[in-house]
């Protein structure tokens, strides 16, 4: 009853995304300041501490301030790879390095706007992803590996819609950023069990949206 009321979550959500994405066309602080946290995680708020009487521990969002500041030093240590590693993708795919990409710092006026574009939608996609989908289904089936890959699919899957309206990826842009997506999301349900805390996959998340916006 427990795991098809996960599944059933996350097909309304999936079906009201792709309808918003393919209908409408909104400035990207609108999507991820507004429309998302209201498709993505203010259900599962309302789930979680409405119906179910639950707290924010149950999601990942209550780290104490000692585990809170480690994650922040570490996951602005994988941000630095994250760099070095879109910067290798950069020359591969120009065979040298070509900055044009970054006009996605012009579009959201600035590295500042930019870092909390990418950080608030790292936040709502955690919650649902990982703190919501990844975190029930590995308690219903007390197997790490097969919930983390089950979530991240789903996960990936709620990304299909931009890979076709926004990115209008093509050759193999359209294998590396689905396989990428994939291997994020398992890596940050690893993470999220060996911290327990959203607060480094948020993180995580946050560096690798930027990595993809600037050298991809």
């Amino acid at each position: 009853m427990i795991k098809r009321q996960v599944f059933l979550v996350w097909f309304v959500i999936f079906l009201i995304w792709s309808f918003y994405r393919a209908y409408f066309n909104f400035p990207e602080w609108i999507d991820e300041l507004v429309v998302k946290p209201v498709i993505f995680a203010f259900p599962i708020l309302y789930l979680v501490l409405i119906r179910e009487k639950g707290d924010l521990s149950e999601l990942g969002l209550k780290p104490s301030p000692k585990e809170f500041m480690a994650d922040l030093y570490f996951g602005v240590f994988l941000g630095a790879l994250f760099a070095l590693e879109g910067l290798g993708a950069n020359y591969l795919k120009y065979g040298n390095f070509s900055f044009s990409p970054s006009q996605a710092l012009k579009v959201t006026s600035g590295v500042g706007v930019f870092f909390l574009l990418n950080l608030m939608t790292s936040v709502w996609e955690e919650i649902l992803g990982r703190g919501y989908l990844y975190l029930r289904l590995y308690k219903i089936t007390n197997n790490q590996f097969s919930a983390s890959v089950t979530s991240s699919f789903l996960f990936l899957l709620l990304h299909i819609p931009i890979m076709f309206t926004r990115l209008h990826l093509t050759g193999s842009s359209l294998i590396i950023y689905p396989i990428s997506i994939l291997l994020l999301g398992i890596t940050n349900c690893y993470l999220f069990s060996l911290r327990g805390s959203l607060t480094l996959p948020i993180l995580l998340h946050a560096f690798w949206n930027m990595t993809v916006a600037l050298f991809l």
